[in-house]
C-alpha cells in the first residue's frame, strides 16, 4: 500500500511508486532527527537517561515490569512496589503499548536501553504520524513537513521530556491519518467516497486503540475525540451508505468494536482502585497545576533558541514569573513555537484550506486554548471545570495545560494550509518554471518547516543511572520476602524511590517503597512510621503489613539517625555489611 496520494485522480503505478517513496523518506527523516535530537542515549543508549532522575526512572521501572510479567508470569496489574497495595500497577500509565520492546533484556541495563529506544520511536512517530495525516488532508510536502516538526518537537513538549507518557502521541496523528484515507477525506476536497479503502479505516480503530494502551494521561481526551470522529463516521455513512460501501462499514463496524472493548478492558483496573483507595483530584490540585496565561508565551529553558529570550524568560522579569519556582512549573510552559503561531494567524486568511474548515481549526484553537489554563481563566467555571465535572474520567486530569497537545495540532494544521496556498499561488503565477527556480522555491516554501526545527532544538539534561550496591544487588535478586528499604526519599537524588524503582529491576523484589502519582494509604503509613524506627511502633506497623525485612544504605545521609538508634529491648536482627545494615522483624 502507499503512504501518500495525489490530490486529484486515481493514483497511477508511477504515482503509487513516488509516494511509497516519500513515505519511506518521511520514516527516515522522523528516525534521523530523533536519533540526532535525542543524541545523548544514543551514544549511551543503557547508561544515560534524559530528563533527569525522576519519572523516567518509574517508567524505565513499568516498561521492565512489563518484561518481568512475560518472562515469569504472575499478576500483571499488582507489581513489585507498594507492598501490600493491589493494583498498584495502574496507579499511573502504564505504557503497555511498548509491550514488544519488553520481550528481550533483563536488569537495569537492559531496562534504559528499552526505555530508550521508545523514547527515540515516539519522538519519530510524532513526526511521521502528523506529517501524513497534513498530507492527506491536502497539505504539500513542505507544509506537512511542518506540521510534522511541530508535533513532534514544538517547545512546550520540552519542558515533558521527563514524561514519555505525554511524548507518546504518535499514535494519535497515525489514527486520524489512517482514518481520513480509509473514507477517502481531506480538508481540500472533503468526502470522496471513491477514494475509500477499508483496511485502512480498519488500521485507524486499531492504531487508536494501540495509542489508548500507553496511557489515559493522554489516551482520555482522545478517547473523547474519537467518540466524536465516530459519531461522524456514523453519520456519513447513513448519509453516504452506498457511496462508501459495505466493506467501509463493516472495517468501522470491527474497529470501533475492537477500540471499545481494549479501552473499557483497561479501565477495570483503574476503577477497581477508584473504588478501593477513593483517590480524587481536588480543585486545589487543579489550581496548582493551572497555567498562567503568560505561560502561553514562556518555552522550556531546555530550548536551545529560545533560553535567555523574552519567550523564555526565567530570568528576565517581562512578565510576572514568579509561578516558574512552583510546583508543578513545567506543566505551565505552553509555548508551540513562534514560527507556527505566526503562520497559523497568517493561514486564518491565506490558506488552501477552505473558509469553514480553517474557520472551524480557529475556533477550536481557540477553545482549547482557554481551556488549557484551566482554572486561571476566570476560575475555569465554564471552561475547564465543565469537563472535569461532567465528563466521565476527565476529574483523575489535574493538569490542564496538557491540552496544548491538541493545541498545537490545529496550530500545526492552520500553518500547514498557509505554506500549502503559498505554493499554489506561486505555481499559479509560474506555471512553467526552469528547474532551477522550481528547486529554489520548494527551498523556500521548506523554510517554515526548518525554522520549527530549529526551536525544537533540546538542550536536555542527562543523568547516568547510579549503580545499585553490590550487598543490595544481593538482597534484591536472592531475598524472596516483602523489605522495606531507608531512607524512603521523593526527592530526586540517587537514594530515592525513583532510583529503588529501578534498582529492583534486578530481581523484582517485593518493595513496601514505590512511587507514582498517587499514594495508597499503606504506604503513607509505612513512611510515616519508619521516621521512628527502629522503635515499637515502626516495627508493630511494619508486622500489620507484613514486611519482615529492613535494608538500610549506609552511605544515604539520612540514614545515620536510623543507625544510632538502639535496638536492645526490641525483637529485631541486626546484620551488617560493606553497603547495608539489614533489620529483620522477628
Amino acid at each position: 500500500m502507499s503512504i501518500a496520494m495525489p490530490a486529484r485522480g486515481r493514483t497511477s503505478g508511477g504515482g503509487a511508486r513516488r509516494s511509497g517513496r516519500e513515505g519511506v523518506l518521511v520514516v527516515l527523516a522522523g528516525l534521523a532527527i530523533s536519533l540526532g535530537f535525542n543524541g545523548q542515549i544514543v551514544v549511551r543508549p543503557g547508561s544515560a537517561v534524559l530528563g533527569g532522575i525522576g519519572d523516567p526512572f518509574l517508567q524505565i521501572w513499568e516498561m521492565a515490569w512489563q518484561h518481568r510479567f512475560l518472562t515469569g508470569g504472575g499478576e500483571f496489574w499488582t507489581a513489585n512496589m507498594f507492598f501490600p497495595a493491589p493494583d498498584n500497577f495502574a496507579f499511573s500509565d502504564t505504557l503497555l503499548g511498548y509491550l514488544p520492546l519488553s520481550l528481550f533484556g533483563d536488569g537495569p541495563t537492559a531496562a534504559v536501553v528499552r526505555y530508550n529506544i521508545a523514547y527515540v520511536l515516539a519522538c519519530a512517530l510524532a513526526f511521521i504520524g502528523c506529517y501524513l495525516l497534513t498530507r492527506q488532508l491536502g497539505g504539500s510536502w513542505q507544509a506537512s513537513a511542518l506540521a510534522g516538526v511541530v508535533f513532534a518537537w514544538a517547545p512546550w513538549r520540552l519542558a515533558h521530556a521527563s514524561h514519555l507518557n505525554i511524548l507518546s502521541t504518535g499514535g494519535i496523528a497515525l489514527a486520524l491519518f489512517a482514518l481520513a484515507r480509509g473514507h477517502g477525506f481531506s480538508f481540500r476536497h472533503g468526502l470522496r467516497p471513491e477514494r475509500a479503502r477499508p483496511w485502512w479505516a480498519l488500521a485507524g480503530w486499531l492504531l487508536a486503540t494501540w495509542q489508548v494502551t500507553l496511557g489515559f494521561t493522554v489516551g482520555i481526551p482522545f478517547v473523547y475525540l474519537m467518540g466524536l470522529v465516530g459519531l461522524v463516521i456514523v453519520v456519513a455513512g447513513v448519509v453516504k451508505r452506498r457511496e462508501l460501501g459495505r466493506r467501509v462499514h463493516l472495517a468501522d463496524g470491527a474497529g470501533i468494536v475492537v477500540f471499545l472493548v481494549v479501552t473499557y478492558l483497561l479501565t477495570r483496573p483503574y476503577l477497581r482502585v477508584v473504588d478501593s483507595y477513593r483517590f480524587t483530584r481536588s480543585v486545589h490540585d487543579l489550581e496548582l497545576l493551572s497555567p498562567p496565561p503568560e505561560g502561553l508565551l514562556t518555552a522550556s529553558n531546555q530550548t536551545s533558541v529560545w533560553r535567555g529570550t523574552p519567550f523564555n524568560m526565567w530570568h528576565e522579569g517581562v512578565l510576572d514569573h514568579s509561578w516558574i519556582g512552583e510546583p508543578g512549573a513545567a506543566e505551565k510552559l505552553l509555548f508551540p513555537g513562534l514560527v507556527v503561531l505566526v503562520l497559523a494567524v497568517v493561514g486564518l486568511v491565506v490558506s488552501a484550506w477552505p473558509v469553514r474548515v480553517r474557520a472551524g481549526l480557529g475556533i477550536a484553537t481557540a477553545v482549547l486554548t482557554i481551556f488549557s489554563l484551566g482554572t486561571t481563566f476566570f476560575g475555569g467555571e465554564f471552561t475547564y471545570l465543565l469537563l472535569w465535572k461532567y465528563l466521565p474520567g476527565w476529574e483523575a486530569l489535574r493538569t490542564p495545560g496538557r491540552l496544548i497537545l491538541w493545541v498545537s495540532l490545529l496550530l500545526a494544521l492552520l500553518a500547514a494550509g498557509a505554506v500549502t496556498r503559498f505554493g499554489q499561488l506561486w505555481a499559479e503565477r509560474s506555471p512553467t518554471p526552469p528547474a532551477w527556480r522550481k528547486r529554489l522555491v520548494a527551498f523556500l516554501l521548506l523554510l517554515p518547516a526548518l525554522g520549527a526545527l530549529l526551536e525544537g532544538v533540546p538542550s536536555q539534561p542527562r543523568v547516568t543511572p547510579p549503580e545499585i550496591p553490590p550487598d543490595l544487588h544481593q538482597a534484591f535478586t536472592q531475598s524472596r520476602e516483602p523489605m522495606l528499604v531507608l531512607p524512603v526519599s521523593l526527592s530526586p537524588d540517587t537514594f530515592s524511590e525513583y532510583t529503588y524503582l529501578l534498582w529492583s529491576t534486578d530481581g523484582f523484589p517485593k518493595l513496601a517503597n514505590g512511587y507514582s502519582g498517587n499514594f495508597p494509604p499503606q504506604y503513607e503509613e509505612i513512611v510515616a512510621a519508619s521516621k521512628t524506627f527502629p522503635d515499637a511502633h515502626s516495627i508493630a506497623v511494619l508486622q500489620k503489613y507484613g514486611i519482615r525485612k529492613v535494608v538500610v544504605l549506609k552511605a544515604a545521609g539520612p540514614s545515620a539517625d536510623v543507625l544510632k538508634r538502639p535496638v536492645d529491648t526490641l525483637r529485631l536482627t541486626r546484620t551488617e555489611s560493606a553497603d547495608l545494615v539489614t533489620f529483620t522483624v522477628h
